[in-house]
């Protein structure tokens, strides 16, 4: 919404304190905006500064920003009786959208996320270097990625989970990338605040390209210098990224502040909680439940449900909590790419969430009751299938990446998301009974 020229006269002004930064989940009426996240031209805002007179200002500011500097010396009495209360998340957009069988989605997106790794592979050898970065080719693997994610989610959700150690850098930006976007699309964002979800996480790690590869892959305990050294990276990050005028200044704030917390215990500039923008608290909630899920040179995958536990009870001091609970809930129980053991005993692994049934996911089974490998047999636990006793069949529980040898980013493991063989998951009910 625009914000048009007024002949009404000037409210009377309160003089108080200085201009400040603020995000614009604190905005209130009468606040003064005297400068944005972004250049003015990006936007269609008419005034290069404004007061905050109605709610649809507010409103106005929420779609369009992250953060914004007010000018307190301009602020103005608003005899309106109206207050905006914080919240977590821009207003939500209504988006619907078709979507599509795993089996019909699976190669298109297998095809966008290995052209995406190319993007990635240059972009962080750019950062590097010293070069600037293709901010187009970034932008158009983002929204390719999106793209997929509004056709099926699972299939770009599945991708996200093969990483191998020797390149966990890169993988696992391109991962934060596309599960940020996933869950932007949860909270109901609009396209362009998604794309810039997807933008943010792509770039949210390349300051590590400036950290030696000896400590930033080091196996064992770092010292106190080797730390200090770590945490350079977001800066680095921020000095690669700030001088180009084409990447979302939301994505330039996550790279720099992407380690900060909530309780004013982050680095690298220890920012207080209001200081911390949209953007950056998702990109902090992703970053860290993508890295414990992910086999590190210094640390195993851990159990998805360990990496909840760690983002709940960092809840309020670390991570924004209403955030954390939405992105649990987006997820569920048992994301797509976690392996599982059934009631049976078998193994599983998840391969495609459903809309509304989280405990009852479409999964297919690589390991007997006795753990042996076995021949993969498909079942959607949606439907009514049932083991040799009559039983449905129900998850028991989430195991780790690597348990009973079984690695999902393991080349020969790849087979089980072949087009023809997950058809057999979108049977009519009577044949998913085993």
């Amino acid at each position: 919404m625009k914000l048009f020229k007024s002949k009404r006269k000037r409210p009377n002004v309160v003089e108080v304190a200085t201009k400040r930064r603020l995000h614009v989940s604190h905005l209130e009426l009468g606040m003064y905006i005297c400068e944005l996240d972004r250049p003015w031209r990006q936007t269609d805002f008419l005034f290069q500064g404004f007061p905050l007179l109605k709610l649809e200002h507010i409103q106005a500011v929420r779609e369009r920003c992250d953060y914004v500097f007010v000018d307190d010396t301009r602020r103005v009495l608003v005899d309106q009786g109206q207050m905006i209360l914080p919240s977590a998340t821009p207003l939500r957009v209504t988006r619907k959208m078709t979507r599509i069988p795993l089996s019909l989605e699976v190669q298109e997106a297998r095809e966008a996320y290995r052209s995406s790794t190319l993007v990635l592979d240059q972009v962080l050898l750019d950062v590097q270097q010293g070069r600037a970065i293709d901010t187009k080719a970034c932008q158009a693997l983002v929204k390719r990625n999106l793209e997929s994610m509004l056709r099926n989610e699972s299939a770009m959700l599945w991708l996200t989970r093969l990483k191998s150690q020797d390149l966990y850098t890169s993988l696992h930006c391109l991962s934060v990338s596309i599960l940020a976007m996933g869950f932007g699309t949860h909270l109901g964002l609009s396209d362009d605040k998604i794309e810039t979800l997807g933008i943010a996480g792509l770039l949210h790690d390349v300051g590590k390209m400036k950290i030696d590869p000896a400590v930033l892959n080091k196996p064992g305990k770092l010292t106190e210098e080797e730390f200090r050294h770590i945490k350079l990276h977001p800066t680095f990050g921020y000095e690669a990224l700030r001088g180009q005028d084409d990447i979302p200044a939301a994505a330039v704030q996550a790279a720099h502040g992407h380690h900060e917390r909530l309780d004013g215990k982050g680095y690298p500039l220890g920012l207080d909680d209001y200081q911390i923008p949209f953007t950056t608290r998702v990109i902090t909630i992703v970053d860290a439940f993508d890295a414990i899920t992910s086999h590190r040179s210094y640390d195993n995958a851990r159990p998805i449900q360990a990496a909840y536990d760690v983002l709940r009870s960092s809840a309020g001091q670390q991570f924004d909590d209403a955030l954390v609970q939405e992105f649990i809930r987006w997820l569920g129980v048992f994301p797509v790419g976690t392996l599982v053991e059934l009631h049976t005993g078998e193994v599983g692994l998840v391969l495609e969430k459903h809309p509304q049934l989280h405990l009852r996911p479409k999964v297919v089974v690589l390991r007997d009751a006795n753990k042996n490998p076995c021949e993969a047999r498909y079942l959607d636990l949606s439907q009514l299938t049932v083991d040799a006793d009559g039983t449905p069949y129900r998850i028991s529980s989430g195991i780790p990446d690597g348990a009973h040898g079984l690695f999902i980013a393991d080349p020969q493991l790849q087979t089980i998301m072949h087009p023809e063989l997950l058809a057999v998951l979108e049977l009519e009910p009577e044949y998913t009974e085993s």
